[in-house]
Formats: C-alpha cells, sequence, structure tokens
C-alpha cells in the first residue's frame, strides 16, 4: 500500500516536515564540512606502488560517481518502488549525500643520505718532549735587619734663678720742681716798656720762679740674690730595627728539562662513509562526496503497525545509545522524532520520517507490534 508523502508528514513534528519540504524543493544547501582536507600534494618522487594505488582509487571512484549519477536526478525517481511489496507502507525519505573514503600515500620526508664518519687510526708512541727550556731564574733575596740601641735625650737640660734673698730699700724724701720757672710778657707801663709806636701797647717779661714739691721713694740698698739652679737633661734608651742587608736579586741557570710521554700518531686517516636513506611515505585517508543527497523510496511503518509497544520499544533502544526521547511513554512525540532523526543522520541512514530500516538498526521487532 502506496502512502502519500504529504498526507504522512502532518503526523509528524512541524521542524521535520519543514526540513523534507525544503530538501524536495532543492533549496538547501548540502554541506561538505565532512570532508576531510586534503593533504599536500604529491612530490615527484613519489613511488610506482603509490602511483598504481592511487590510479585505482581514481577508477573506483568515477565507478561509484556513475553508478550514483544514473540515481540522482528526482526526475528519475519512478512514481512507484520498485519491487514493492504488497501490504507494505513506502514513502519518498532524502538519502544523505554519498561518500568514499580515500586513501593517498604522501611523501613526508624525502630520500637523503646517512653519513658515517670512520675514525682515524691512531697508534701510540715514546717521545720525548722538552717540558721547560733553558732559563735564567731570578730570585729576590729578602732583606736583613739587626737591632740598634740608640740613647735619646727625651727632656733639655734646663736652669733657673731661685731667690736667695730679697733686695732691700731706703725710703728718701726729694723735692722735685712742679713747676718750671719761667718768663711770661705782662702789660707794661710807660714808655720804656712800649713795643708798639702805632697802637702804643707796652708790655713787659716777667720772671715767674719755679715751684716744687716733695714726693717719697725707695732707693735700693742692697740688691736681691739670686742662685742658679741646673735640672739635667733627661735621656732614654731606645732599640730600633735597622736595614742590614738590603733586598737584592740574584741569577740562577736552569737547564732545560724533557720527560718521556706517550703520543698517537694518525696511521691511517679519518673518512666518510655515505649511506642513502630511502624515501619516507605516509597514508591519508580522507572522504570524497560521490553524491549529493537524493530523494529515494524507503520502507515506512503502516499506521496500524506503529503500536504503543513499538514506539516505546524504539524509546528505550534509543535512550540506550543515548538519545534523549523525552521519556518512556510509548507516544511518537516531537522528542522521540527529534531522536530519531538524529540517530539516522549519524547512522547515513534516510531522513524524514519512521522507517523501516532505521527500526531494523535499533534491533525492535516491527512485527511483533502488530
Amino acid at each position: 500500500m502506496l502512502v502519500d508523502l504529504n498526507g504522512r508528514l502532518k503526523r509528524f513534528a512541524q521542524p521535520i516536515v519543514l526540513g523534507i519540504t525544503i530538501l524536495l524543493c532543492g533549496c538547501a544547501p548540502v554541506s561538505t564540512s565532512n570532508i576531510a582536507q586534503l593533504p599536500p600534494e604529491y612530490s615527484a618522487e613519489e613511488g610506482r606502488v603509490s602511483s598504481l594505488e592511487s590510479a585505482l582509487a581514481d577508477a573506483m571512484i568515477e565507478i561509484e560517481k556513475m553508478k550514483a549519477r544514473s540515481v540522482n536526478s528526482e526526475d528519475e525517481l519512478p512514481a512507484i518502488p520498485q519491487n514493492a511489496e504488497t501490504g507494505r507502507c513506502y514513502a519518498r525519505m532524502l538519502l544523505p549525500a554519498a561518500y568514499v573514503d580515500r586513501v593517498e600515500t604522501r611523501v613526508i620526508k624525502d630520500a637523503s643520505e646517512r653519513i658515517e664518519t670512520v675514525p682515524a687510526q691512531l697508534k701510540w708512541f715514546d717521545e720525548k718532549v722538552l717540558v721547560s727550556e733553558e732559563h735564567v731564574r731570578l730570585s729576590v733575596v729578602p732583606a736583613t735587619y739587626k737591632w740598634l740601641e740608640e740613647r735619646t735625650e727625651v727632656l733639655p737640660e734646663q736652669s733657673q734663678q731661685v731667690l736667695v734673698k730679697a733686695a732691700e730699700y731706703d725710703t728718701v724724701i726729694e723735692e722735685v720742681i712742679d713747676t718750671p720757672e719761667e718768663l711770661v710778657w705782662r702789660p707794661g707801663r710807660g714808655e720804656i716798656e712800649k713795643i708798639d709806636e702805632e697802637s702804643g701797647e707796652i708790655v713787659h717779661q716777667q720772671l715767674i720762679p719755679a715751684s716744687y714739691k716733695k714726693i717719697r721713694r725707695q732707693v735700693l740698698r742692697a740688691p736681691a740674690q739670686y742662685r742658679k739652679e741646673v735640672t739635667p737633661a733627661v735621656y732614654e734608651t731606645l732599640r730600633k730595627r735597622v736595614v742590614d742587608v738590603p733586598e737584592h736579586t740574584i741569577e740562577e741557570v736552569v737547564p732545560a728539562q724533557y720527560k718521556t710521554v706517550k703520543t698517537q700518531r694518525e696511521t691511517v686517516a679519518a673518512r666518510e662513509v655515505r649511506h642513502p636513506i630511502p624515501p619516507v611515505y605516509k597514508s591519508y585517508t580522507y572522504r570524497e562526496k560521490v553524491a549529493d543527497a537524493r530523494l529515494d523510496w524507503r520502507m515506512i511503518p503502516c499506521e496500524r503497525e506503529i503500536s504503543k509497544d513499538l514506539v516505546y520499544g524504539l524509546q528505550r533502544a534509543l535512550r540506550a545509545k543515548g538519545y534523549d526521547t523525552g521519556g518512556l511513554d510509548g507516544v511518537l512525540g516531537k522528542y522521540t522524532l527529534a531522536a530519531i532523526h538524529d540517530y539516522q543522520k549519524s547512522q547515513g541512514l534516510a531522513t524524514g520520517r519512521l522507517s523501516v530500516e532505521v527500526i531494523e538498526a535499533l534491533g525492535v521487532e516491527l512485527l511483533a507490534a502488530q
């Protein structure tokens, strides 16, 4: 029994319906993010075996592309599934893009060579070698010293006058001139004493006698007597170290010295040995898309086959694989449909609705639910 795609989509969650509608009209871009980046280009030194393997892989990929192109067009999809079984339901579902794993061998390390150095061959010989040449050695003779005693004056001789008897004096009274006599001019009298004819002034000299006064003074009667006392000088005997023979150098001739040592001499020279190292290859695996996503007929469970036990079994299987179904209630709700969709994408199965292949992939018996 064939089921119309639009009629069946009404029973599924709205996001899945929108996704299928976009894929049917060919508007959704196909992601190629899963394709691995190609390794670097082959080098010119690639091996013959690697070339043959690459050519064989290219041929197989072209065959896969030709097969995919033969059924890739929506116009070529038949109106009814081929080899459809009576009593079964089918629906158009979106098949993911087809990829093939490709292995290519690349040179990761070019051919090179290892250079081995063979050391020289040596042999031991006894040889007399000069350790030190004849030379003149200067030796320094240190200075010698001796002790001398020397009498040094610490304090010089000192002399001083000591009073033995004080001086004796007599007190005498003497009369000394207090004011000496002098001649002074005094106004004169008469013509005799006239000194200025014009003015008629008359002066005369008058002698004023000296005046005396008595003073008391001491007169030395006997001078003082002194005695000279001499303090002898103070001396100290000191010992001091003086140079006896000053420092000097002497020359000494040192003869040459030799010794016998073992030396190695090269009997065979060192040489280089070159060992070629082949190139190192590494295989890279990457995915190449050989067909775009397309629509194809897939068997789906009919309405009479979708029972609560079937949905419950699907929920348990999905939860065991780590998918969230929103609970174990036997209801084909949006969480269960989303979990089925995620599982189909991860396994590379056709997406868009619940199919028989995903039921079988989860290990759930479809017929047991009838």
